[in-house]
Formats: C-alpha cells, sequence, structure tokens
C-alpha cells in the first residue's frame, strides 16, 4: 500500500500539465484544485485496497489518522461504511490504549503537499500561448498563493492578469447592484465575489 502513496505522491510526469491546463475551465485555484483531487485519489485508494493492509494501518496509528478536514473528505467518499468503521475502530482503539500524539502527521496533507510542489513545477514548463488560450475558454485562475509561488515570466504574468480581471468583475458586479442598472441582464460578473474569495483564500 505504501506504493500507492508513492505513486499518488509522484503523479503522472507527462499528464501534470494536462492535468493543470484541463482545471483552468472550473472557476477555482487550478493547483488547488489538482492538489485536493490527489489527496482524494489517495484516500480512495485506502478506502479500495487499505484496510486489509496491515502496513498502512500500521502507518495511520503511527501517524494519529488523518486531519479534520480530510476526515471530512473521507466521510464524502462514495463508499460502504464497512472500511470506514475498520480504520476508525482501529484508530480509535490504538489511541484509548494510550497510543497518544502530540499532533496527527496526516498523510492526505502530505500527498498534498507533494503534489503542490509538482505542479508549481509543472506551470514553469507551460507554454505561455497554452495558459492564455486556457485562460480564454475558461473561468480558472490560480489563487494569490500559488500566483506569489510561481516563477517570474509570461506565465505568472497571464495569471496575473486573470486576477486583475476578476478584480474588474468586481467593481462590475457592484455597479449593478444600483437600482438604476438592476435590470441589466448578468454577465460574468456574477460570481466575481466567489471567485474573489477564492482566489484570496485558495481551496475554500
Amino acid at each position: 500500500m505504501r506504493s500507492l502513496f508513492r505513486a499518488v505522491a509522484r503523479g503522472r510526469p507527462h499528464s501534470t500539465e494536462h492535468e493543470l491546463l484541463e482545471a483552468l475551465d472550473a472557476p477555482v485555484c487550478a493547483v488547488c484544485a489538482c492538489t485536493h483531487r490527489a489527496s482524494t485519489h489517495y484516500l480512495n485508494g485506502v478506502v479500495r485496497e487499505g484496510v486489509n493492509d496491515v502496513a498502512l494501518r500500521r502507518e495511520w496509528r503511527r501517524r494519529g489518522g488523518i486531519c479534520g478536514r480530510h476526515w471530512r473528505v473521507f466521510r464524502q467518499l462514495e463508499s460502504p461504511p464497512l472500511p470506514a468503521a475498520i480504520l476508525t475502530e482501529d484508530l480509535l482503539g490504538s489511541r484509548l490504549a494510550g497510543g497518544v500524539r502530540e499532533a496527527i502527521d496526516c498523510p492526505a496533507c502530505e500527498i498534498e503537499r507533494t503534489a503542490e510542489r509538482r505542479y508549481l513545477r509543472a506551470l514553469g514548463g507551460l507554454e505561455p500561448e497554452a495558459v492564455r488560450s486556457a485562460l480564454a475558454s475558461g473561468r480558472g485562475f490560480l489563487c494569490l498563493r500559488h500566483v506569489e509561488g510561481t516563477a517570474a515570466g509570461e506565465v505568472r504574468e497571464a495569471f496575473e492578469d486573470r486576477l486583475r480581471q476578476i478584480l474588474d468583475e468586481l467593481a462590475e458586479f457592484r455597479r449593478r447592484q444600483d437600482y438604476r442598472f438592476a435590470d441589466e441582464p448578468a454577465g460574468p460578473e456574477r460570481d466575481s465575489w466567489l471567485r474573489a474569495i477564492r482566489a484570496l483564500g485558495g481551496e475554500v
């Protein structure tokens, strides 16, 4: 099962760039979306294969399980309740028997950190024309933290331009709240406030 952890953490080199460009279709931070997908894929693997893996369960006990955020993701997985019962019985029994940790060393968070570094490196290898084309046809962006983690150059400039576009749409959204313009049909600014929150806060 450790091989699942390594495989998810590494990803597929030839697909990383494609995943990023594809993620720009949705109104979210592409890096946040891809890293979240990586940790969810790991947790799905645990549900499907890990509950009967002695080494994985030992590793989860050593780490103290997963963090609260990833328990919420785990709970929402489309899986039967038996795997969750097996894992939680194991973890709860261990903690009550004295296996107390000061802090949880969440393996799903580790997957996300590794994936995040991989996707940020991949951004530097994208063709600026491909990025601008994906931005033009989609509604995605990078949150501020990931823009700041992107190397200076045309790719970073393209994502900064997208954030400026969101800023312009916020001004348009505010203008349309005036009763004089209330009858105008809604445009792309209609969810600019939500995209701005995601740009500021990342995966929210």
